[in-house]
């Protein structure tokens, strides 16, 4: 498993506990806050019935007014008195809300005013015509006082009430959104939980494996160690590898062919053919190898033959074409076989393309010596048109002198364009210029 999977598996209990947290303490928070609020609601509530009996109140210190001048019962005082108090106990208890400064000293005013125009009632001791304008004067203080009161229940409606119910809807928008994203969680969770038991239970089940392979590998270990094979039995074994590879390559060449016959671009299918003759080059080495008597040395003559000839076929040449070909290296193991034989098939492969254009006959030369330990010298090409620009060839721009420069790299020797007619290569080892430095 992934370090990235295995750290997440670790910290979601934590990730878990920490929205857990959050999640309570926000909704702690809410709760608190909506508490609060329906305790604010409450006391406008009781503010606005408080506010109601002060009305009535008034309305009845107004008619105390008319029975004082009418009966000469003085009990303006003690209902004017009551008033005060109830302003007084409303300005106390509820001096946050909305509008309650501006009624009290609204009812103030008014009140000492309507105390004075009572007084001036009381001491007057004409007709009721001539108290008239007096009383008219009254009643429109204390309506006047009625509409301060009525002014404020509406600035407790409005700014108070009607507030904090919006604010309360916005609270219980919150919490249902809360109460939402909780289950969402929930349910992320739960799903965490049903994948974490369901690994835990695949890493039990691969423990068992992993040890059912080890008790396996150490049975078979001990096998091979009291069973040896004979060299016999390896080199048939050896053999039986490189025929299974040999037939493995050529499948791909016929998957290759088979795909070829698909493909209606000229450019797509030659790309296809050159694909088609590198596999061959190195089917060849591993037929070559099971062949062979000696699986540690490949006979070279043998093997060029057999790439010259398919070559050959491959590109159906209809020129008179003349073979060059000097061996001098018998043998060769399979490392180096294999990228000898891949640089040979590009360069023929090249020369059987371009090189004979416009010509009814041709050469084709290839000249190797040296050995294996002391370093190979390749003499290899054509006698064909040659290269159009012979500045650039070594900046390599197509795969097959890309994989001729490298291939060369392989077999540590270098790559040089011999001068004269045509197209000729020559890899000299590595080793032996650097003998011959030292």
């Amino acid at each position: 498993m992934p370090y990235f999977k295995r750290h997440t598996l670790r910290s979601w209990p934590i990730l878990a506990i920490t929205l857990m947290t959050a999640f309570i303490v926000y909704g702690v928070t809410l709760i608190s806050r909506s508490g609060q609020l329906q305790v604010k609601i409450s006391k406008e509530v009781t503010l606005l019935d408080e506010l109601s009996r002060l009305t009535g109140t008034l309305h009845q210190l107004g008619l105390t007014h008319r029975m004082d001048v009418g009966t000469r019962q003085y009990q303006w005082p003690v209902e004017l008195e009551r008033v005060h108090g109830t302003i007084e106990g409303l300005q106390e208890r509820f001096h946050t809300s909305p509008g309650m400064d501006e009624l009290s000293d609204a009812l103030d005013l008014l009140l000492h005013q309507a105390d004075s125009l009572h007084s001036q009632a009381m001491a007057a001791n004409g007709s009721w015509s001539d108290q008239r304008p007096n009383e008219v004067v009254f009643q429109f203080m204390m309506q006047r006082a009625k509409q301060a009161v009525d002014r404020t229940t509406r600035h407790v409606h409005e700014q108070g009430l009607g507030a904090h119910t919006r604010t309360l809807s916005a609270r219980w928008d919150e919490a249902q959104l809360l109460l939402l994203i909780a289950c969402l969680v929930a349910a992320a969770m739960a799903w965490l939980v049903g994948v974490r038991n369901k690994l835990l239970v695949q890493a039990h089940l691969r423990s068992e494996q992993l040890d059912v392979a080890r008790q396996n590998l150490e049975r078979v270990n001990r096998d091979l160690r009291e069973t040896m094979l004979s060299k016999e039995e390896k080199e048939v074994m050896l053999k039986e590898i490189h025929h299974r590879v040999k037939n493995n390559l050529q499948i791909v060449k016929s998957l290759i062919r088979f795909q070829m016959e698909q493909v209606k671009d000229p450019t797509t299918t030659e790309l296809f053919n050159e694909c088609v003759n590198r596999v061959s080059a190195m089917a060849l080495v591993h037929e070559q190898t099971y062949l062979s008597k000696d699986l540690a040395n490949i006979d070279v003559n043998a093997y060029l033959s057999h790439l010259t000839r398919d070559l050959c076929y491959a590109y159906s040449i209809d020129i008179e074409l003349q073979l060059d070909i000097r061996i001098e290296v018998p043998t060769l193991s399979v490392d180096t076989l294999i990228p000898l034989g891949l640089v040979i098939n590009e360069i023929i492969s090249n020369s059987l393309k371009y090189a004979f254009k416009g010509r009814k006959k041709g050469t084709i030369l290839v000249h190797l010596s040296g050995d294996q330990e002391h370093g190979l010298h390749l003499r290899i090409g054509d006698d064909g048109v040659g290269l159009p620009d012979r500045t650039k060839w070594d900046r390599p721009e197509t795969l097959g002198m890309d994989l001729i420069h490298t291939l060369a790299g392989q077999l540590d020797t270098r790559v040089e364009l011999v001068a004269g007619p045509g197209t000729v290569y020559e890899l000299v080892s590595l080793q032996e210029e650097r003998r011959k430095r030292a």
